[in-house]
């Protein structure tokens, strides 16, 4: 009988025990989906180089790299499992709800992983391009996504010859999910800051919203070669 589980997912696993694998989370078990993670982010990595390489025949391959890097980057590939529903498929630990966000994306490793291991690459190639690049990745759009607005707020100044500085601080104010301040100083003058409950968050939210002010954005990387 097929698993009802497979609905959204649109592939059934010859091997139900590779499934099951693939959505226990290890605060449930020490027998969980780590290893088919790990087996995965390999998996997925290469079929997006493959796809990429032949998607865009004249493109560098520093801009290749560059868009494989947006397609399997934390947060596009925790967007595609929320979309899919994995979370509410995982098995999980009751007990224990603070997961963090990245646990979307490592159970779309896993899944690509356990159908690997179910049906070798080809197949799983397949799979992934059908059912997950293809319905969840516009790729004219990949332009506009930008992995670390703090990188590229520093390498704006690098070539401007700006001298941008990044500063944190504690901030223990009446919201308790915000724990820190980032402020960014253009050539010592306060460009722009934002408060997050991570030192990562709150220095993102800054540089994004230096950026806005600033009105510069990352340039095509892919205009020129043949798409």
């Amino acid at each position: 009988m097929k698993n009802s589980a497979y609905t959204n997912l649109e592939y059934s696993f010859q091997d139900e025990e590779l499934f099951q694998l693939a959505l226990t989370h290890k605060s449930l078990s020490s027998h969980n989906n780590e290893r088919l993670e790990f087996l995965g982010d390999g998996v997925l990595t290469a079929i997006v180089a493959e796809y990429l390489y032949f998607y865009y025949p004249k493109a560098k391959e520093g801009n290749l790299t560059k868009l494989r890097a947006k397609i399997v980057s934390r947060t596009k590939l925790n967007q595609i499992s929320k979309e899919m529903g994995l979370f509410e498929l995982a098995q999980i630990s009751k007990s224990n709800k603070n997961f963090g966000d990245d646990i979307h994306g490592n159970l779309l490793e896993s899944l690509i992983g356990a159908i690997f291991v179910d049906i070798g690459y080809g197949k799983t190639k397949s799979y992934v391009i059908k059912e997950i690049i293809k319905p969840f990745i516009d790729m004219s759009s990949l332009d506009n996504l930008v992995l670390s607005y703090k990188a590229f707020l520093i390498e704006w100044g690098q070539k401007e010859k700006k001298e941008i500085k990044f500063i944190i601080q504690d901030d223990f104010g009446l919201d308790l999910k915000v724990c820190y301040c980032a402020k960014i100083l253009l050539d010592d003058e306060l460009l722009a800051k934002s408060k997050a409950k991570s030192k990562k968050k709150a220095e993102e939210k800054a540089a994004k919203l230096a950026a806005r002010i600033l009105k510069i954005a990352p340039k095509p990387i892919h205009a020129s070669n043949g798409k």
